[in-house]
């Protein structure tokens, strides 16, 4: 694979078509023209995956590889994970392998960081912190420092930005790469120092019922 790939998709049933990170199956659940876009910088020890989407869409997506995922959302983003509804100060912390089931809007944009979890715990043990590190157990969604989640988002968007307008960057320069990482890294535990559960109101919880039962009936 590349360092950097640019998929423009413009059908449905293409969406998880090419990608090797994870599993993704999806819905166009408005009728108009189709456009996702998704950009994926292979660093490495770590891979960044950004996606936008022009219509509303209803998305089941499994990571592969034995990585863990943590999401970001962009401003704009306004949809339902799980059954809960998406709001700016939330990120996701998914295990390998769980499955996470999005339902988003026209404007949809979201940045994942997937990494394995033995390189996260070998940078908390390079900081004598390695106490602090807890794996997810199944799709985790943490309530944050908003500043601190839009510093996630925003070094995950700005990475593919450039490296969409200039991947060769990303293939030859491993210095570049790796200094890209260690930002990653230091923004991601930064993040997590200041998370805790999400805490779903009454009527949350109701939408999420709602949803396992539309998944098990499905």
């Amino acid at each position: 694979q590349p360092a950097v790939t640019v998929e423009e998709i413009d059908e449905p049933t293409m969406a998880g078509a090419g990608i090797e990170l994870f599993d993704l199956d999806a819905l166009q659940l408005q009728s108009l023209p189709f456009r996702v876009r998704r950009v994926v910088v292979r660093l490495d020890a770590c891979s960044v995956v950004y996606h936008s989407s022009n219509a509303r869409v209803r998305t089941r997506t499994s990571v592969l590889e034995g990585r863990l995922a943590y999401v970001g959302f962009g401003p704009r983003a306004r949809g339902t994970v799980n059954g809960l509804p998406i709001v700016p100060d939330m990120m996701l912390a998914v295990e390998p392998a769980a499955e996470v089931r999005f339902v988003v809007d026209a404007g949809f944009e979201d940045v994942a960081l997937l990494v394995h979890p033995q390189d996260i715990k070998d940078h908390l043990v390079a900081r004598g912190r390695e106490a602090d590190f807890r794996l997810p157990r199944g799709v985790e969604l943490l309530q944050a420092d908003a500043g601190k989640v839009r510093a996630l988002y925003g070094s995950g968007k700005r990475l593919v930005d450039v490296a969409a307008r200039e991947p060769c960057r990303f293939d030859a320069g491993r210095q570049e790469r790796a200094a890209v990482q260690a930002e990653l890294f230091e923004t991601l535990l930064a993040t997590l120092d200041a998370a805790s559960g999400f805490e779903p109101t009454y009527s949350e919880r109701t939408r999420q019922a709602h949803s396992l039962v539309v998944r098990a009936a499905e």
